[in-house]
C-alpha cells in the first residue's frame, strides 16, 4: 500500500454554476444538486431543469465518476448513470486508470479523510472545503485487485444498510398506521 494525494490519482474539478444556463426554451436536464448526494453513497432526488444546450461535456457525469459535496458533511457517491449535469459546490473526481471508483468512494468517507478535511477546511458555522484542499487529501491505496475486492465488499455492506433502513421506515409507517386505525376515520 502506498500513500498518495488524490490529485495524483484523478482529475478534480467543480460542477457547473447552472443558474447562468437556465433557459425556458432549453432542453430538460437532470441536475445533481446538494440534496442528491445522500449518506452511504446513494444518489437520487435530482432537479429537472431547462438549460441552454451549450454546456461543456466535463459537467456531465461519466459512469464511475466520484462526486463529493464540498460543504459539510462531505458526502460522497460513485455515479452509475451517465449524462447528469453536476451543479456547483460538488467536486467531480475522475479517476485515472488503475484506481477502483467504488473503493475510492468508500475511502473518501473514512474518518481519516474527514479529519483531514476538518483540519484543512474552513472554521465557519457550516464548514466547507475547496477543490485545492480536496486535491491535497492523502489516501492509503492498495493495488487495484485489492481495491476491487474491498470496493465490492463495502458496496454489499452499503446495500444491506440501505435495505435495513428501508425496513425500519416500513416498520415506522406500519406502527403509525396501526395507531391511526385505533383513532378511526375521524381525520376525513
Amino acid at each position: 500500500m502506498k500513500e498518495m494525494k488524490l490529485e495524483d490519482m484523478a482529475e478534480i474539478f467543480s460542477g457547473l454554476s447552472y443558474r447562468r444556463y437556465l433557459d425556458e426554451d432549453g432542453e430538460k436536464f437532470k441536475v445533481v444538486v446538494q440534496r442528491s448526494i445522500k449518506k452511504d453513497g446513494e444518489l437520487s432526488d435530482f432537479d429537472e431543469l431547462k438549460l441552454k444546450e451549450d454546456i461543456k461535456e466535463r459537467y456531465f457525469t461519466n459512469y464511475n465518476d466520484v462526486l463529493m459535496k464540498m460543504p459539510y458533511p462531505y458526502d460522497v457517491v460513485c455515479v452509475k448513470e451517465e449524462g447528469l449535469v453536476v451543479s456547483d459546490r460538488i467536486a467531480i473526481i475522475r479517476l485515472k486508470k488503475d484506481y477502483d471508483p467504488d473503493f475510492i468512494t468508500h475511502l473518501l468517507t473514512n474518518t481519516h479523510i474527514r479529519k483531514q478535511l476538518h483540519e484543512l477546511g474552513s472554521s465557519e458555522k457550516i464548514p466547507h472545503t475547496s477543490l485545492k484542499e480536496i486535491r491535497q487529501l492523502k489516501l492509503i491505496v492498495p493495488d487495484l485487485n485489492t481495491q476491487i475486492k474491498y470496493g465490492e465488499l463495502l458496496n454489499t455492506i452499503n446495500e444491506k444498510i440501505h435495505e435495513d433502513l428501508r425496513q425500519v421506515e416500513y416498520d415506522r409507517k406500519l406502527k403509525e398506521a396501526i395507531l391511526n386505525d385505533l383513532w378511526g376515520d375521524d381525520e376525513k
